[in-house]
């Protein structure tokens, strides 16, 4: 199976859903991992600890979405191909440890009375997005995806009411 095809599995099963016929999730104790999964998630888990994982079989094709409680009231969360491959890293993180590419991106929508909300740093592929959600006023929560260069890759907004 290739690597690159496990991403879209993900979005597919996470995003837009397929036939539950075609579809096998189910929590699952590090031990049932197998040995290279096993090694990716311990080789991930820095300070923290796993709180679950969940393994996702689709047509023949394996997925672990593992969930790490970190320190500080933070988290990590992982997929990992069945052959142990990791796919993507999403940590969530505060505002100060977005880079400051990012956070100058960021000074025109805070400027205009918006608060920061929350932020993740997602890894695939070796490219590395901010995902930052930011409360306007009138209730509305801005989404933006942001380059490591501050560049806004993509951005929507939705309203809380």
């Amino acid at each position: 199976m290739k690597a690159h095809s496990l991403p879209a599995l993900a979005a597919v099963v996470l995003g837009v859903g397929i036939a539950a016929s075609n579809l096998h999730a189910q929590s699952i104790p590090l031990k049932q991992c197998p040995e290279p999964v096993v090694r990716t998630i311990q080789d991930q888990l820095g300070p923290g600890r796993v709180d679950k994982i969940k393994k996702i079989q689709i047509e023949g094709r394996v997925l672990y979405l593992v969930k790490i409680d970190l320190p500080g009231r933070r988290d990590r969360r992982l997929h990992i191909g069945g052959d142990g491959i990791l796919l993507k890293t999403t940590d969530k993180i505060r505002f100060e440890d977005l880079p400051p590419a990012v956070r100058q991106a960021l000074e025109p929508f805070l400027a205009a009375r918006g608060r920061f909300d929350e932020a993740a740093r997602v890894t695939a592929s070796d490219q590395t997005e901010y995902h930052v959600e930011i409360d306007l006023p009138g209730g509305v929560d801005l989404h933006l995806v942001i380059g490591e260069n501050g560049e806004i890759l993509r951005r929507f907004e939705d309203s809380v009411f």
